[in-house]
């Protein structure tokens, strides 16, 4: 990162406070892993009362975690304002006023009295694991304080301490916090660019600060379709557990976490509608991550017409089945963004 914006704002610190957090969470999701593979094999559960206290301390963490992401964001809106030389502010808002004629969405002009600031939301780059997981943390909680089934717990617990595994070595947004939006702001803030630079760069960085960053869909469509990621994984678990045992309260349970997930997720790609038109115009339909998406959501609508005959054997074991491919349509949805080329694509 570069030196001028290491001086505006206090990464370091944010970066130091991050993996304090994510560390204790490895540490005790560790230990709820290994209480997971104990109880997977045993008869008799061990440890539930200790496993109910490390879960609990688990989501407090996770908890903690996101406020300190959400101080990082306020410091970015406080101290990385899109100032403007006011040699071009005249020229650049010639030229918004030139796009606004020919678009549907108009940008606001600048105002150098109040310049644009950054209002990012929390689940962008790598964040958007922690708050996928974090939901599942909070999620996976509720269900273990409902359900005394010791190895149908054991499955939430491996599967918690699976995401924090992720969190900690492959997707830490603490090491190194929102490195690709980092990459884009840095050159405005470096020293020494000429004027002709700042303008070209400011028409580069102002639309997408006002369709992606600062876009109203941003704070629904996406955390929408995290917490129904979450609801799927519990569907997912759900479903392995009852292809080996009837058991009507994990049913039940499973079931429960399909319509709210069925419910967010259906919301969340309605909401993404009017976005994919102001940010995209109408050429979006064809997107991949899109198809996959309304993939996702047909498979899902089955699963949950399918359950209506659940109470028939031979439909027990196939609703488990379509909640399995549930769980395989989410994930699938979720790489076809870095495999596909589209409007969606991380990478």
């Amino acid at each position: 990162m570069q030196p001028e914006l290491l001086a505006l704002i206090p990464v370091e610190a944010f970066t130091k406070g991050g993996n304090i957090f994510l560390g204790l969470l490895l540490i005790l999701s560790v230990m709820v892993g290994v209480s997971a593979v104990v109880n997977l094999w045993r008869s008799k559960p061990v440890w539930q009362k200790s496993t109910t206290g490390l879960l609990t301390a688990i989501n407090i963490f996770f908890v903690g975690g996101f406020l300190w992401l959400c101080w990082f964001h306020w410091q970015i809106y406080q101290h990385l304002p899109l100032e403007l030389p006011d040699e071009i502010i005249g020229w650049a808002n010639q030229q918004l006023e030139n796009m606004n004629r020919n678009s549907a969405y108009g940008m606001p002009l600048y105002n150098p009295a109040d310049p644009p600031r950054y209002k990012i939301p929390l689940w962008i780059e790598n964040e958007k694991y922690y708050f996928w997981f974090l939901c599942y943390a909070v999620m996976a909680l509720a269900v273990h304080l409902r359900i005394r089934n010791h190895r149908y717990r054991a499955i939430l617990h491996l599967f918690l301490a699976g995401q924090t595994a992720i969190l900690f070595f492959l997707a830490n947004p603490f090491g190194r916090p929102l490195e690709r939006f980092f990459n884009e702001i840095g050159p405005w803030y470096a020293s020494g660019p000429s004027l002709m630079y700042k303008a070209g760069y400011f028409m580069r960085l102002y639309p997408k600060m006002i369709f992606y960053y600062n876009a109203e869909y941003m704070w629904f469509h996406p955390p929408l379709l995290f917490i129904s990621y979450a609801c799927i994984t519990i569907v997912f678990i759900s479903s392995v557990f009852m292809l080996f045992r009837r058991d009507l309260q994990v049913e039940k349970i499973g079931y429960e976490h399909a319509k709210l997930g069925f419910f967010m997720l259906t919301l969340g790609m309605l909401l993404g509608y009017p976005w994919a038109l102001k940010a995209w115009g109408p050429n979006w339909w064809w997107d991949p991550k899109i198809c996959s998406s309304l993939m996702m959501w047909a498979v899902f609508s089955t699963y949950l017409h399918t359950r209506l005959y659940a109470n028939k054997k031979p439909m027990w074991y196939f609703t488990s089945i379509l909640g399995i491919i549930c769980f395989a349509a989410m994930i699938f949805t979720f790489l076809a963004s870095f495999y596909f080329p589209g409007e969606h694509t991380f990478q």
